[in-house]
């Protein structure tokens, strides 16, 4: 017996919440893993400087002046520099984590994965462009919008499109019966 068909017998023997659990909290290990492994690496550069380049157009879009460069956005009073830390990617992890241990069927765990990955790349943009404008603005509060007011949200979003993949786009399968023969009603 392979160690996968070990893993699934032992996970259906499980409650769903432990089985929730164990699932999301390996997804979020393994992906956590790949993400040290990954994020100093130039593998990712093609995704840093998209994520910059797009911040930097839409800016523009508004009448600001900036340039980027690789991952570097430059404006006249302001620059930063797009890192792994500055993507949806931790927080893209923690939404397919979720979607992957709910019950839930193959089409609508890469649904939830999809709109849930897109939704947070549109969503992470706006923070790049909100910190680009505090950090020209309001540059003593960047660190606060930063650290403390962004990153936490951003997993909130994650947490809330979760929930609302769950509540809105997952069809519960009935429990089955345990005869087989219609109730009788009283």
């Amino acid at each position: 017996m392979t160690l996968f068909t070990n893993l699934k017998r032992f996970l259906r023997r499980q409650s769903p919440i432990t089985r929730f659990c164990i699932t999301f909290f390996s997804c979020v290990l393994i992906f956590g893993a790949i993400y040290l492994a990954l994020r100093h690496n130039s593998i990712l550069d093609p995704f840093l400087n998209l994520n910059a380049w797009m911040a930097t157009e839409i800016w523009n879009l508004f009448g600001k002046s900036a340039e980027v460069s690789g991952a570097v956005a430059t404006s006249t009073a302001f620059r930063f520099e797009v890192t792994a830390e500055c993507t949806s990617i931790v927080p893209t992890a923690i939404l397919i984590s979720a979607v992957l241990a709910w019950p839930s069927t193959r089409k609508e765990k890469l649904i939830g994965a999809l709109a849930g990955t897109a939704a947070l790349f549109v969503i992470n943009q706006i923070r790049i462009l909100t910190l680009f404008y505090v950090g020209t603005s309001f540059p003593r509060f960047l660190d606060t919008a930063h650290y403390f007011v962004w990153q936490g949200l951003i997993v909130l979003i994650a947490l809330g499109l979760w929930l609302f993949w769950v509540e809105k786009m997952v069809h519960p399968t009935p429990p089955p019966s345990n005869t087989g023969k219609p109730e009788a009603s009283s």
